[in-house]
């Protein structure tokens, strides 16, 4: 058989095939080149795509698989099978007797997952685990699939009749949105989690993922813009990552500048903070970013994946604080965050921006709105920084000067 393109054939499906069976992610020496193929791959699976294709996906592959993930989860499949011997391949009626699953009922969920490349089937009903499969038994990764089914999925299921009801405007209140719609509370999503100890959990190990497995600041931002004069051990503070949950990104950090732990700062909620996985020389403090910043004249204010979770009135706020601690013509605000461009968004951007929606009536921004917000409160951008390693930038900005 052969592909054609118009009407002159072009390449044989074999050789198609068979030029694409061997890459993988390994095949790139950059992980921006990674990216990028990524991007047209999935470009590719939309033009090969029928109508028909596209709707099985979507209503049926796509749902069967959270559901198949999440019930592995609750099995606690992958731990067991690790215990086990993670490269060990296994029968579906092993994994059964493991997991206490019924076999046939347990064989199906696998077949499914094989069948989109989860796991991988080595011989007729005997899987062996696969990359993804083994980074769900870190816990902080692990977390998304009960995330999944804690709020993603019944927000988004939810939305369409919270829109109608509220004559399609676009939401504002985060006290008062798809969320709260979602679960019956009135209150704030961070209310509802500390209402709601369990699955606050889960919603702070899926925050902790997402840290962990983004590109870092220093994968995006050049150090040299943020070094100073000033030693190792100086007391004014080099960087403040302000609501940086467990300490992922300032681990990052001290990955490539190990001599500066003494001058980084964690700060977030108290429940969340006394589950730092910094080193125990970085200075840790329970902080509300709502409330004044206690740390004055730091180098730079770093905030990830903070402010998207508010509209502009709050996030005034939030920058408000930071701009009356810092230091003119000395401190920076580093603002970690998509920054949405005019026109070819990545889906990753976009698909964070209907969260975001769903989630905390907020949104991401695109690069005016980010200068016309920034601007409100008194800071001027010096330089939006971007990478191929990542889908999000950092904003790099200064207090304005005084007119």
């Amino acid at each position: 058989m052969t592909i054609t393109n118009g009407t002159d054939p072009t390449t044989s499906v074999d050789g198609f095939v068979q030029s694409i069976e061997g890459i993988d992610r390994s095949s790139f020496a950059f992980d921006g080149d990674r990216i990028q193929a990524l991007r047209a791959a999935y470009a590719l699976v939309s033009r090969l795509e029928t109508s028909w294709d596209t709707v099985a996906r979507l209503v049926l592959t796509e749902p069967a698989l959270g559901a198949s993930l999440k019930v592995a989860r609750d099995l606690q499949l992958f731990e067991k099978w690790h215990e086990g011997g993670e490269d060990s391949p296994q029968t579906d009626a092993q994994l059964a007797e493991l997991t206490g699953c019924d076999s046939l009922l347990l064989s199906r969920m696998l077949r499914h997952l094989a069948a989109t490349n989860l796991l991988k089937e080595t011989s007729p009903g005997t899987y062996q685990q696969t990359a993804f499969t083994k980074s769900l038994l870190e816990p902080v990764f692990g977390a998304w699939a009960d995330y999944l089914y804690d709020a993603t999925l019944p927000c988004f299921y939810k939305m369409p009749e919270y829109l109608a009801k509220t004559g399609y405007k676009n939401p504002a209140d985060p006290n008062d949105g798809v969320f709260q719609y979602t679960k019956g509370f009135r209150g704030s999503l961070f209310d509802y989690y500390d209402a709601h100890p369990v699955e606050g959990a889960t919603f702070n190990n899926m925050m902790g993922g997402v840290m962990a497995k983004q590109a870092g600041m220093l994968d995006i931002y050049p150090y040299e813009r943020l070094a100073d004069s000033q030693p190792a051990d100086s007391p004014t503070p080099l960087l403040v990552d302000v609501g940086g949950n467990v300490g992922h990104d300032i681990n990052k950090f001290l990955a490539k500048q190990p001599a500066l732990a003494l001058r980084l700062v964690l700060q977030d909620r108290q429940d969340v903070v006394r589950l730092t996985k910094c080193p125990s020389v970085v200075q840790v403090s329970a902080h509300d970013f709502f409330t004044a910043q206690p740390v004055k004249g730091a180098r730079a204010y770093y905030m990830h994946g903070v402010i998207h979770d508010w509209s502009d009135e709050p996030a005034r706020q939030i920058l408000a604080h930071l701009r009356d601690a810092m230091a003119p013509g000395y401190s920076k605000l580093l603002v970690h965050d998509h920054v949405l461009p005019a026109h070819d968004s990545h889906p990753q951007a976009t698909a964070y921006d209907l969260a975001m929606m769903v989630k905390v009536s907020a949104f991401e921004r695109t690069e005016a709105m980010w200068a016309d917000l920034l601007a409100s409160v008194g800071f001027r951008i010096l330089k939006i920084w971007g990478s191929p390693l990542a889908t999000q930038s950092v904003i790099e900005a200064e207090l304005a000067p005084v007119v």
